[in-house]
């Protein structure tokens, strides 16, 4: 089995497989893609009604880095990054959504694709997520996110 099964494996133990309804995936699932096509289209703003914005609710880790809190990440991960001149990014896109939910919270493992050019380099990358949701007065909400 390899490390990305075992990761969904896990979170099935840790979090149940126990559905609340039948439409709750489908709606985890559609959160992500939602704000995984804000991000495709360098929105930020956009991207922010789907994660949990308020002080430091939200936390991301992407490879070897952390941040902490919506702001922190907005400010000083995504918006230096849309605007970079030296970053450019054709195909950004989350597929292949694995979820369980367990009362208010959901779990989720997926697959990312991108495409991209830094410094006039032409550069594609896969990678794996795993993104811990809680279920809030208006719908599910990301809480984390790990991607590598």
């Amino acid at each position: 089995m390899n490390t990305y099964k075992m990761m969904a494996a896990g979170a099935v133990v840790l979090f149940g497989a126990d559905f609340a309804s039948a439409d709750e995936p489908a709606d985890v699932s559609a959160v992500l893609e939602s704000y995984s096509t804000a991000l495709a289209a360098e929105d930020a703003s956009a991207a922010e009604p789907w994660v949990l914005a308020d002080g430091d609710d939200f936390t991301i880790f992407e490879g070897a880095g952390e941040d902490i809190g919506w702001s922190n990440y907005r400010d000083h991960h995504l918006a230096p990054e849309f605007t970079s001149e030296d970053i450019n990014f054709q195909v950004y896109d989350w597929s292949g959504y694995s979820v369980r939910v367990d009362h208010d919270m959901a779990v989720a493992t997926f697959d990312i694709r991108m495409e991209y050019s830094v410094r006039g380099e032409d550069r594609t990358r896969d990678g794996h997520g795993t993104a811990i949701l809680s279920r809030t007065a208006a719908g599910w909400r990301i809480r984390h996110l790990h991607t590598s």
